[in-house]
């Protein structure tokens, strides 16, 4: 979808700064490393902050850990560990699971991020490595490793992930307009965003194998793994049951709808926020049946019965929050005009993966409706 995007919109890319970073320092485990990092390089004087940040306590409570020691009127750094070796370039986290071929002699041939660990390196996973194709054979949580063996296949595999996401906290939020444009009485509400801090609740239950160039479904297994708990930021649309009402589908086809606009909304959101797939998670009515690279599932695929005010959420799959979903917020005019245009312009008729999913996956009338749901929520 990014690609067709950019393709019909070229002035996107051409037009504008070729990157931009965007990371939250008030995340305390980013906060954390980079305070031991400092003290590490130079003791903290008692008086002294960390850019606008006291950081006085938070050096108390590592003092209690063992990392620091008060004296002199300084913190000064105790531990013989170099602190900077335990930071990640790529993740958050520092606790990544290891792959080990096994092969012929066991080697290890790369690392993968804990939050996407399961899903990437479960049991009878296809793992590629610079063109090789891996089989997991064994799968070790506990001790952070992954044994895999070389194969000759056909197929790459797809977890299947059921997210459970609860909100804690909404920093703000406010209305996105009405309009009449698919009604002829007014529309009370005509939908609600917000951001804030959720709490989401992961665990891969299977996967699909999938075939090479025809994306055949060929085969699925049941995998049963320990949940992953995150507390994290994220930005959410709320549609109230007056827009689905309007609709004229039927309640499966409106549901489609929603899957299909949620679809479209995430990859719209990885452009405009300039990250990778697996920097943001999706999620509807806080609970959906895939994750990962594939389309989006039907209504009748979802766990829970179809809300008639659906939530789409957009959540930044780090621990703390990364730092996207006020962005995302204060762009939500953008990020609904964008999917509009990518969904309007794709030349497909009832769908496919460049817009909403391929129709397989998303119901006959998914594209129809998510432009109707649109022309609701965000008026020409």
């Amino acid at each position: 979808p990014l690609d067709q995007f950019i393709a019909r919109n070229p002035s996107y890319f051409f037009d504008r700064s070729p990157e931009h970073a965007l990371v939250n320092p008030d995340n305390l485990h980013i906060l954390l490393d980079h305070i031991k990092c400092a003290a590490f390089e130079l003791p903290f004087a008692a008086d002294e902050r960390f850019g606008d940040l006291n950081v006085q306590e938070i050096l108390a409570i590592l003092a209690e850990e063992g990392f620091v020691h008060f004296a002199d009127g300084q913190w000064n750094w105790t531990q013989e560990s170099y602190p900077a070796d335990a930071v990640s370039l790529r993740s958050i986290s520092s606790d990544n699971f290891v792959v080990v071929d096994t092969t012929r002699e066991e080697r290890v041939i790369g690392e993968t991020d804990f939050t996407s660990g399961p899903s990437t390196l479960h049991e009878k996973a296809i793992y590629i490595v610079e063109g090789q194709l891996y089989q997991v054979d064994r799968f070790d949580f506990e001790g952070r490793k992954a044994y895999v063996r070389a194969v000759d296949c056909d197929y790459y595999t797809d977890a299947i992930t059921y997210t459970k996401v609860t909100i804690l906290d909404t920093f703000a939020t406010g209305g996105t307009g009405a309009s009449q444009m698919y009604t002829e009485a007014p529309v009370p509400l005509a939908g609600q965003r917000s951001h804030g801090e959720v709490h989401v609740v992961s665990r891969v239950v299977g996967f699909k194998k999938i075939k090479f160039y025809t994306n055949e479904n060929v085969g699925s297994g049941e995998l049963d793994l320990p949940e992953q708990q995150m507390h994290t930021t994220a930005y959410w649309l709320t549609i109230p049951s007056e827009v689905m009402a309007a609709l004229p589908y039927g309640a499966d086809d409106r549901r489609d709808g929603v899957v299909g606009l949620a679809f479209a909304m995430r990859n719209v959101a990885q452009l405009l926020l300039m990250c990778d797939a697996h920097d943001i998670g999706l999620s509807i009515d806080g609970q959906e049946a895939r994750r990962g690279t594939g389309a989006p599932q039907r209504s009748e695929e979802l766990p829970s019965p179809a809300s008639p005010s659906p939530v789409v959420f957009i959540y930044d799959s780090y621990p703390g929050g990364i730092g996207f979903s006020e962005p995302l917020y204060d762009m939500h005019a953008e990020l609904l005009a964008r999917t509009r245009d990518l969904i309007a312009s794709c030349p497909c008729e009832r769908g496919c993966p460049s817009c909403v999913g391929p129709e397989g996956h998303t119901g006959p009338k998914a594209k129809e409706a998510a432009l109707r749901i649109l022309g609701l929520l965000a008026p020409s």
